[in-house]
Parts: C-alpha cells; structure tokens; sequence
C-alpha cells in the first residue's frame, strides 16, 4: 500500500475552495476543478516513500511490474494498465455540453487522427487514446447536472412559454429563429427531432448564441411545477437558462441545456453515465469515477476545442429520465462497464473492503486506519496493489474505494 501525491486541474469552470478544503490546504482565486488518482498519461499520480517524497509514477511503477500491480484478471480484462480514473470533481461553474464515445468509436477515432498526423496535444484534437470514457459521479454536496434528452413535448411546451413572452416583450424579430426550433422538434421519431434540434442550434452558433442571450433578458412568466415544461427537470428550465447564459453568454449550449433533464443529487446519491450521453455539470462537489480516458466531444458552454459533427456522430438522441445508481449491500456502486466500482464508506469496524484487482482509496472526511497501520485522514489516497490483500478498516467519515467491476476478490 503506497500513499499517493495527485495533481490539481485547473480548469476555468473549478471552484477555488472545494478540493483544497478536502486536502487541508488554503484556498486561493485559483479555481481547482479536478484531483485526478490514477495512470492516466495526462497526469499520473506519483508514488510517495515513507518519508512523503515521490519515488516514481503510478503507471511507471505499474509497467515495470504489471501482474502484481494489476493482477492476471484486470490484465485479461482491460490491458496492461489501470483500467480507471478517480476523481474530485468541484464545479463552480458549467461543464461543457459533452460526450464520450463507444470503445469502438474511441478505437476508430484515435487511429484515424494518428494517421492524419494530427499531435496528441493538438488543441483541435479530439481523441486523445483509444478507450471509452463510462462515468460515475457520486455526489459529496449538493450537485447539479444535465444528463441526456427531456421528452420533445417538454422542450415545446418551454418554448411556447419563450414565444409568449418574446411577443410580450416586442421582440418579434426573434420569433423566427424561435419557430426553426419548434419546427426541428417535429420530426417523426423523438430521436430525429432531438437530432434535428441539437443540430440546428450548435451549427447556427450565432444566430443562437445571441438569441440565448435575448431570452434570458426578458420576462418569461413562471408556472407551477406541473406544467409541461418542467418535465425533465428538478427546478424550471427558465432557471436553467439564466444560470447557465450568466456564465456563457453569447454560447448556444445555453439552449441545448433546456433540451437536456437537470438532476439534483443529494449527497450520497450517484449517476451513471454511458457512452453517447450528452451531458454537463452545473454545480458542486463529488467524487468521480471513470474508465481512464480522455476522449471528450464538447458542444459547447466552453473555450475548448469544440467539433459538432463529431460530436453528433457519438450521442445518442434517443429521450428518457435517467436514474440514479443504486448501491449494491456492501454500498458498491457500479457504471454501465466493468472498468470500475466504487465503494463509499461512512463508519467501519474491521471492514473489508470491495476490491477487485487493484484499487485506490481515497479519504474525503474523518479518518480511517487499516490492519496494516496505515492511516488514512481528509485528502489521503493510496495505491493497493493486486498481489496485496484486501485492507480491512476501522474509522468514520467518508472513505471510497475505487477498483475494477470485476468479481470480488479478497
């Protein structure tokens, strides 16, 4: 078991306080958006000696002596490599409008912009390896997000609400560019009209940018919760649109927004995400984990690469409410692969915990102690190699255990 030193993204939509009150450091106005744990190549975390000094990189370490690290099954499983990335994630702001692609789409898509010659670290790139990006968030406070399709029949009953008030407000030079909408919506099947919608606004980036902004400057009258348009989404779309536009404006991905269900976690609760899930973030902090990759196609709400019609080849438009995982008996959450579980644990005593291959664990609160002396406090995480048994642990607070869903080994 060997403590692990992590690196801090600090992408512009992080929130300065969240990660560096979990590892008792400071807060400064630099925003801190992810602690990444993990082999990922982007920034692998580094191993540290007793005396807290980096000795080498977790996927160094991991090349150097693959079975003991990973263990035969996770070998067989997913490659010579970890097949997982554990994350804090504190958003402040908006994600981007996102999705990640299929292991074949990832397959294909890295080996077609190899051959382009296109650098890895081209800011225009958008398959960085070749493997599928599946996700879990598990949320630590509150946390707001927007994952896949409302129904086409909420997203037109919001925008006979914006018609009302635009001709209200005089602004009837707007109504064509609302009435486009409403006519992409009528396709036959749910599918083709979400297709048709998406499309429309993310290729008309202006013409939609500017009339995001025109919206969420007017009055728009607010009904109860059981009208239509709420349908989809935990507070009114009309919210939506002015939180994510005071952020974004000018931004077409503010009205793709409205097309998407809003969640609210309470803490402890989890969503799972699948490839081809539009899908953004809008606020808190949680826990994340995923299958290590870093293939994103993004629409919008962001100063990142964006590329539409990649990203229209790997969403899925198909509508639905998604649920929230559930956690198995011993409190294990899993995604839609076998690439990872994850284990939360609020009070122990001589527990086992969930481990399958290898894992990572990560103390957000309290303190925990395994059998083995180590002591783990709020922003401690190690590395818990395959060859090693299962770490039995005593302690409250928060603990999660991150490792591969394959069957339970001791």
């Amino acid at each position: 078991m060997r403590f692990l030193s992590n690196t801090v993204q600090r992408y512009a939509w992080g929130s300065p306080t969240g990660i560096p009150e979990i590892l008792g450091l400071p807060a400064t106005e630099e925003p801190a958006a992810e602690l990444w744990m993990g082999a990922h190549p982007v920034a692998p975390s580094q191993l540290l000696d007793e005396a807290g000094q980096p000795v080498a990189s977790l996927l160094e370490w991991i090349d150097t002596a693959p079975e003991a690290a990973l263990g035969q099954a996770s070998i067989d499983a997913f490659g010579a490599r970890l097949p997982f990335l554990l994350k804090i994630l504190s958003a402040a702001t908006a994600l981007s409008i996102q999705a990640h692609p299929s292991a074949a789409q990832a397959r294909a898509g890295f080996a077609r912009e190899n051959a382009a010659g296109i650098p890895l670290d081209a800011a225009h790139r958008n398959y960085k390896d070749d493997a599928h990006k599946p996700e879990l968030i598990c949320a630590l406070t509150e946390f707001h997000a927007l994952c896949g399709f409302r129904e086409p029949a909420a997203i037109a009953a919001t925008l006979d609400r914006f018609a009302a008030a635009l001709t209200a407000a005089g602004e009837n030079a707007q109504l064509p560019a609302l009435e486009a909408w409403r006519t992409a919506l009528d396709a036959d099947t749910s599918a083709a009209a979400l297709q048709q919608a998406t499309g429309l606004l993310l290729e008309q980036r202006d013409t939609y940018g500017a009339f995001a902004d025109v919206l969420a400057g007017i009055s728009i009258e607010p009904v109860g919760d059981e009208h239509p348009s709420h349908a989809g989404s935990a507070v009114d779309p009309v919210l939506t649109l002015r939180e994510v536009q005071a952020d974004f404006p000018h931004d077409p991905g503010v009205l793709v927004a409205l097309m998407l269900n809003r969640l609210r976690l309470e803490p402890g609760e989890a969503l799972a995400l699948d490839a081809g899930i539009l899908h953004a973030y809008l606020g808190g902090l949680g826990v994340e984990i995923m299958a290590s990759s870093d293939n994103v196609m993004r629409g919008g709400l962001t100063s990142k690469h964006i590329d539409v019609a990649e990203l229209d080849a790997v969403v899925s438009y198909q509508p639905g409410l998604p649920a929230l995982a559930a956690p198995d008996a011993a409190g294990v959450l899993r995604g839609a692969t076998d690439d990872f579980a994850l284990q939360g644990i609020t009070a122990a005593q001589e527990l086992a915990v969930h481990r399958a291959g290898p894992a990572i664990l990560l103390c957000t609160s309290g303190t925990f102690t395994c059998n083995d002396g180590t002591r783990l406090q709020a922003g401690d995480s190690v590395f818990v190699a395959a060859e090693e048994p299962a770490p039995i642990v005593t302690g409250a607070g928060h603990l999660f255990v991150a490792t591969t869903g394959l069957s339970h080994q001791p």
